[in-house]
């Protein structure tokens, strides 16, 4: 929500009535806890949270996220495994 590519994706999902996950933490073990919760299937992460190294057992709390947002570059991913990233610039939204 603080970057342009994080607002159009919010209101781009509520538009068409799918669920997005939204981080209020920047507590990484909370924000992971929280998605099977949420039951979210679109993401926005920047790069460093998409190319994470996570423990075992957090792939798990990712794996209904199909969709993923990345503010950066989206390189290699254990978290994100099962979802299709795409990469935008956080600002220029290109």
């Amino acid at each position: 929500m603080e970057s342009p590519l994080g607002f159009a994706t919010f209101l781009g999902c509520a538009s068409n009535f799918k669920k997005i996950y939204v981080a209020g933490t920047y507590n990484l073990s909370t924000m992971l806890n929280q998605l099977p919760v949420q039951q979210s299937t679109w993401m926005v992460v920047d790069e460093d949270i998409y190319g994470v190294k996570a423990p075992k057992g957090y792939t798990d709390l990712t794996s209904g996220v199909k969709h993923v947002f990345v503010a950066g570059k989206a390189g290699n991913t254990e978290l994100f495994a099962g979802a299709h990233a795409k990469s935008i610039d956080p600002i220029t939204l290109n």
